[in-house]
């Protein structure tokens, strides 16, 4: 029995060597496989630059980890391209104005303008009314002071006008007239008259002369304002009174009868209007 039971056990021996060699192998075989394939792998990915941290200190410059491999580079991303509005062309914004040669004013209702007109009379037979149809024409009113700025503004041009006709003097109509039962005798200085172009408003334009509102019972219906436009070298002339030296600085306001003929013979009037887009 001893005799055949050693054969067995080296036949046993022999073939469970045999065996687990085979396996070794085997496995082995797995592992370069799993090699070859994961170098194909690498092949296969297309190469990038990668920054410097990403690559092994102690490998050369070819060889990656699986880990980056298997992840990729990280890419930076860049900003959304927003599209870009197009600026909004500027509109010319359009303001209320004058036309040229008309003295512009701002008023609390917006534009103001006053044309300076000069008929050309020196004889003294140029209404309130005419000067009132003159600027109908223009499309304007015979216009009233809304504050100290208007009325010597357009006394200075005035006076600039009847020096270059060779006067010294003239009478500027106005759009004015007397508030009721104060033509005379006169109310005051604030309550006899009143503005008639329908936008001025208040007492900030009037400025009287010496004596004025004065009381004088004055030919027709209503009394009427003219500004006298004086020159500071005045001397009297044939037709006009030394008193005036006294009683008027260039600008001032005079209650006067509306009617021709009147002092001073020379005639100026002022028309005003509203301005407009242009």
């Amino acid at each position: 029995m001893t005799r055949v039971f050693f054969p067995l056990l080296f036949l046993f021996c022999l073939f469970s060597l045999v065996s687990t060699h085979s396996k070794k192998r085997k496995d082995e075989g797995k592992k370069i496989v799993k090699i070859i394939e994961f170098d194909k792998e690498e092949d296969e990915v297309p190469r990038r630059n990668f920054p410097r941290k990403h690559r092994s200190s102690s490998s050369s410059s070819s060889s990656w980890s699986s880990e980056e491999v298997r992840r990729g580079p990280k890419r930076s991303r860049k900003p959304y391209p927003f599209p870009q509005r197009s600026p909004r062309p500027q509109q010319d914004v359009k303001r209320n104005s004058c036309e040229d040669g008309w003295l512009e004013f701002e008023r609390p209702t917006g534009v103001w303008c006053i044309w300076l007109g000069n008929p050309g009379i020196t004889n003294g037979w140029f209404s309130q009314q005419d000067a009132q149809t003159a600027c109908t024409a223009l499309g304007a009113t015979l216009t009233g002071y809304q504050n100290e700025n208007e009325r010597m503004t357009v006394a200075n041009e005035a006076l600039k006008k009847t020096l270059a006709m060779g006067r010294t003097v003239s009478g500027l109509w106005l759009g004015a007239t007397n508030l009721p039962n104060c033509r005379s005798p006169s109310c005051g200085p604030f309550n006899t008259m009143q503005w008639t172009d329908g936008d001025t408003t208040g007492v900030d334009g009037i400025k009287w002369g010496v004596g004025e509102p004065d009381n004088n019972n004055w030919p027709g219906n209503t009394a009427c304002i003219q500004q006298f436009i004086i020159s500071p070298d005045f001397a009297a002339g044939p037709e006009d009174f030394q008193g005036w030296k006294g009683a008027f600085v260039n600008g001032d306001l005079d209650k006067y009868q509306c009617n021709s003929q009147v002092y001073p013979r020379t005639r100026l009037y002022a028309c005003g209007k509203r301005g407009v887009k242009r």
